[in-house]
């Protein structure tokens, strides 16, 4: 049944953030945003698209060690200008 919900998910999601988050771990949004210390309410118009993932550095590591991912180029693309800005250093 999990699987079944997951996918569900996924299908539902345009986001790869959250794409990232129910493929990667068990957490629900709000214990991912809680961990990587972001508002609920802001992690939620990340991925519903009303507003541009705009993290803090604190925030993007936190979500990178959440998350699992290991390079910069395995950031989702929701992180545009945040992911610009690390690319071009």
């Amino acid at each position: 049944m999990r699987s079944r919900n997951r996918a569900t998910l996924t299908s539902r999601s345009n986001s790869s953030l959250e794409t990232l988050r129910i493929e990667r771990t068990s957490f629900s949004q709000d214990e991912l945003a809680l961990y990587c210390e972001i508002p609920r309410t802001t992690y939620q118009r990340w991925i519903s698209g009303k507003s541009e993932a705009r993290p803090t550095i604190r925030q993007l590591k936190l979500l990178c060690q959440n998350l699992g991912i290991e390079r910069i180029d395995e950031l989702p693309d929701d992180f545009g200008s945040v992911k610009e800005t690390l690319d071009d250093d």
